[in-house]
């Protein structure tokens, strides 16, 4: 069981604050890490905020969820042959593809971007709900879930905010449990090796059986170990192409455990709809989505 002691004992790390502009115009990103006491369960804090024209952006799977409260105007969530507003706030879980968001007058959010078994531990099982797909928050948190948004509003600065959201994220680690040990463990090992792990192996090193490990992912996550992994494979692979304009493609495929270069193509027009070409031209500043023109 998770003790922590009180709020009035915990700092506040230093809030980094960036300009990006891309095609949409100028907006401000905001960021912060967690306090110690919640670091490996929060990856990040984040904000960002900024009146743009119209976009449309896919937002390429980082290997994280998100609990992610809206402050400005609604976004518009776009799949599976329709489309949403996502207007106050909402709980992402682990995502295998792109979300497709398009935002017509301009943008101001707020998340805790979670390490995904970290929610395991702020949410329990309900954390798997988010797997592939998006929730209303107040259906995990029920009535906490318009009180902080309340207070997020009333906030004036990113870094009160960051306080406001991280307090109520402490407040559940009392008493919360750790996800059981052989996810962990297993979890562990895909991320330590970027994806590029054969996850049929550790049945028999770990000494427990596949049916184990598959129902015990299944139950935490909302997803297999293997298709964790291939999250990690591609996250990696992504992580490279950062900060590059040009790249040894077939080189890039061996070192982050694809079969080949065709094997890669494949999967960046799976998870992100787009070609690795492509994402090249239609990355934003950050690296964390592709930018197109509303449809």
């Amino acid at each position: 069981m998770i003790q922590t002691p009180p709020l009035a004992t915990h700092m506040s790390p230093v809030v980094q604050e960036f300009e990006l502009t891309a095609a949409p115009g100028s907006w401000r990103l905001s960021r912060r890490d967690p306090a110690p006491d919640l670091a490996g369960v929060v990856v990040e804090y984040w904000e960002v905020r900024g009146a743009l024209s119209a976009f449309r952006e896919n937002l390429l799977p980082n290997g994280c969820a998100e609990v992610m409260v809206n402050l400005g105007p609604a976004h518009r969530v776009i799949g599976n042959g329709g489309s949403r507003l996502w207007e106050r706030a909402w709980y992402s879980g682990l995502q295998e593809r792109a979300i497709t968001i398009e935002s017509l007058d301009g943008t101001h959010l707020v998340s805790a971007r979670l390490h995904p078994l970290g929610a395991v531990t702020l949410l329990g099982e309900r954390a798997a709900r988010g797997a592939n797909a998006s929730c209303e928050l107040d259906l995990l948190l029920g009535s906490e879930c318009g009180p902080l948004r309340a207070q997020l509003l009333i906030a004036t600065t990113s870094a009160e905010r960051f306080d406001v959201l991280e307090a109520a994220l402490r407040r559940r680690l009392t008493g919360a449990e750790r996800p059981p040990v052989i996810v962990l463990i297993v979890a562990s090992r895909i991320e330590r090796t970027h994806g590029a792990v054969r996850v049929a192996s550790l049945h028999g090193e770990l000494g427990v059986s596949r049916k184990h490990v598959a129902v015990s992912f299944l139950r935490c996550l909302g997803i297999s170990a293997k298709r964790y992994a291939s999250i990690h494979r591609f996250m990696w692979a992504l992580g490279q192409l950062r900060e590059r304009d040009s790249v040894d493609w077939s080189r890039l495929a061996v070192e982050a455990g694809y079969s080949d270069q065709s094997h890669l193509a494949r999967d960046f027009r799976r998870v992100g709809a787009a070609t690795p070409s492509e994402y090249l031209l239609r990355r934003t500043p950050d690296s964390s989505a592709l930018l197109y023109e509303p449809g």
